[in-house]
């Protein structure tokens, strides 16, 4: 199967229609369900989003979605995605196509909750497809996202609620996970913005990834 269709089969497959939850305390109003993955799906088949090839980054990214940037640049944002071999390769395509889905939506969502949102999305797939744990939550932000997961999927059993809410508590842990995670708290260039880091916004720096639609 070749790449792009393996990555709207995942976008349009089971867990994509099982995940959902909303998260009431972030900055911005965050719903993420079977629609995020959809629009996701819809505008790669409408040629929004372009499908790359993608090896693992030495800040060790699994895959990237890149808005276009520069004369250069596609046209299109571009979900970076590597050979899907494994769940843990599906898992990364769900996180970087959430990212996708904030972009296309021009959120203004703060950086660290985008990517606390995103580290949800990886979370509830590896545990939906019953990957080991010890095989993902062997450091953060992994491991206070499987928290969050473990307890929506147990909102998903009760089914009080159709669309869970994300608890604030273990919300505020999964960013604070996020931005001193060296991935996100160290620029990967000198002189570079940590938008999602500890100290983005440091110096006038932003806050925000930039959502163009």
């Amino acid at each position: 199967m070749a790449q792009r269709d393996r990555v709207l089969a995942l976008l349009r497959g089971h867990e994509a229609r099982r995940i959902r939850f909303t998260v009431p305390s972030a900055s911005v109003p965050v719903t993420i369900n079977h629609v995020t993955f959809t629009t996701v799906a819809n505008a790669i088949v409408a040629g929004k989003i372009g499908v790359s090839p993608f090896a693992v980054s030495a800040r060790g990214a699994l895959a990237e979605y890149h808005q276009p940037a520069g004369p250069t640049a596609p046209s299109s944002g571009q979900l970076m995605v590597p050979p899907i071999l494994g769940r843990i390769d599906e898992a990364a395509v769900m996180h970087e196509s959430t990212h996708a889905f904030f972009d296309l939506r021009t959120s203004n969502i703060l950086a660290t909750e985008e990517e606390a949102v995103s580290y949800i999305v990886t979370a509830l797939y590896h545990r939906m497809t019953g990957l080991t744990p010890a095989r993902w939550t062997g450091a953060e932000p992994f491991i206070s996202a499987k928290v969050v997961a473990d307890a929506l999927l147990h909102e998903y059993q009760l089914g009080n609620v159709a669309v869970p809410p994300v608890d604030a508590g273990q919300f505020r842990t999964l960013m604070l996970a996020v931005a001193t995670t060296p991935i996100y708290l160290l620029p990967s260039t000198p002189g570079g913005s940590t938008p999602a880091g500890l100290f983005g916004g440091f110096m006038g720096g932003p806050v925000r990834y930039v959502h163009n639609g």
